[in-house]
């Protein structure tokens, strides 16, 4: 290694908006208002100012905008392209460690990977790079990342992004996070109550509008979790109301039965927490979770309600996971998914689906896609995806604009199942069959569209992503 001056400070970016790890812990409900946050190397404190101004109590240190700022401990910590800026290793350990030694509940550690932008030109420096602001950067791998977090704290982390990972304290905190991220985002259907004929007028008003603030929350509980709520389940402001009513929580629940919670929309929502369990397991099974049977009491209930014991549980996840083994029903499902509007099947069988609708597949789609989300981490909203079970790979790819009728890929993001390997590279295409990846009507002008497209240039109707 030939000597060099490296300026660290220079890497801290001017932002006026959230920087991509603290949006990422944002949109996962790792950070919300009532949580505190620390962010160990913050820079010029941007994400900080933005958080402030979103209710959020956050504070930080930096080696140079912040020496003197004390380091405090909090429910998460920001470790944000820090590692990669640090030539020495042996200080990223120090690094590392100090930033964990402060989380309380969750750490959240991002660096740069590798394939997310061109080295050509940079000179190597020990096992990174110097730019020619005299900058240092080193690339990880994915799988280098986690093995590096894994040693230096002894836990294992959860990936949300490549480049991204999250080390949870609590090992049922970490259940419920991945619980919430395998069953995908679905409409609350807290809203939902049952329409109840006119009244005429009466001199007391009816226990249901009484307590209508505590009946839409059980009835939110309900349609979210397939069972009823037990009382130390429900916000403290649900009690207040009650008390000040002067109603029990029992007669609130028999209340929420009368007013609020739909049978059939009930029945649903039991199906699909049953379906949301089992999947859960059966990827803690297939990635060998250290935390698997550590849950929280909320989860160890819904496994009550739902399989009777966690005995029977586990008996019925395994099962489950046996029938993911049969390639033919992999290929069904696809097929099943492509023929119910939720994607397109491409020319060497793949499934290619838009994000959104991911959580809309079925069960045994779902746990694949979940295993490549253990490597890979969360799927970014501008990605569709394109999975190949029978070749077990699943590819992201970001598309540069929605609303074109033709949008473009900029990269690509490969999780490969068999190597546990995660690969980012350029890869210009375009989407020829967006109607169908995105579940467009049927009679849509795009579908006229594409095909006008298809014919002027020789593309075959099976082709979802052409490239350039």
């Amino acid at each position: 290694m030939t000597n060099a001056t490296v300026h660290r400070h220079r890497t801290a970016m001017v932002r006026h908006t959230l920087s991509r790890p603290m949006s990422l812990a944002v949109r996962l409900g790792l950070v919300r208002s009532g949580v505190t946050v620390f962010d160990y190397g913050c820079g010029q404190g941007d994400d900080l100012r933005a958080l402030g101004a979103a209710g959020v109590q956050a504070v930080g240190w930096d080696p140079y905008f912040a020496p003197e700022a004390p380091q405090h401990k909090a429910e998460i910590v920001n470790l944000g392209y820090v590692l990669n800026v640090i030539e020495d290793p042996a200080e990223r350990i120090v690094a590392l460690t100090g930033a964990w030694a402060l989380a309380t509940r969750i750490l959240v550690v991002s660096v740069m990977i590798v394939g997310a932008v061109p080295v050509v030109g940079l000179r190597q420096f020990g096992d990174g790079y110097l730019t020619a602001r005299s900058t240092f950067q080193k690339y990880f791998q994915q799988a280098e990342l986690k093995a590096m977090l894994t040693q230096v704290t002894g836990v294992e982390p959860v990936a949300l992004a490549p480049g991204i990972f999250a080390l949870f304290r609590l090992p049922e905190d970490e259940q419920d996070f991945l619980l919430e991220r395998r069953r995908g985002s679905r409409t609350s259907t807290s809203a939902y109550r049952a329409d109840r004929p006119p009244r005429t007028a009466v001199s007391k008003p009816q226990l249901a509008d009484r307590i209508g603030t505590a009946i839409n929350a059980i009835t939110g509980f309900a349609l979210e979790r397939g069972r009823l709520p037990h009382p130390d389940e429900v916000t403290p402001d649900v009690h207040d109301l009650l008390a000040a009513e002067r109603v029990s929580f029992a007669r609130a629940i028999e209340a929420s039965r009368d007013a609020g919670i739909d049978a059939e929309m009930f029945a649903r929502a039991v199906y699909e927490r049953r379906e949301d369990l089992l999947v859960h397991q059966a990827l803690n099974i297939l990635n060998r979770s250290r935390t698997a049977t550590q849950l929280s009491t909320a989860m160890l209930r819904d496994i009550r309600q739902h399989f009777g014991s966690q005995q029977q549980f586990g008996e019925q996840a395994l099962e489950y996971l046996h029938l993911l083994a049969d390639p033919q029903r992999t290929v069904t499902a696809m097929q099943h998914a492509s023929d119910g509007g939720l994607g397109a099947i491409d020319e060497d069988g793949r499934l290619v689906i838009n994000r959104e609708r991911v959580a809309k597949l079925e069960g045994m789609l779902r746990c694949y896609v979940g295993c490549a989300l253990y490597l890979s981490g969360d799927i970014e909203q501008e990605h569709i995806v394109r999975l190949d079970p029978l070749r077990r790979r699943t590819t992201l790819f970001t598309l540069t604009s929605r609303r074109e009728p033709f949008p473009k890929t900029k990269m690509s993001i490969t999780i490969d199942l068999k190597r546990q390997d995660v690969v980012i590279r350029d890869d210009p295409r375009i989407l020829v069959r967006k109607a169908d990846v995105f579940g467009m009507a049927r009679r849509s002008r795009q579908r006229s569209v594409e095909a006008e497209y298809c014919v002027a240039f020789g593309i075959r109707e099976t082709k979802v992503l052409a490239k350039v």
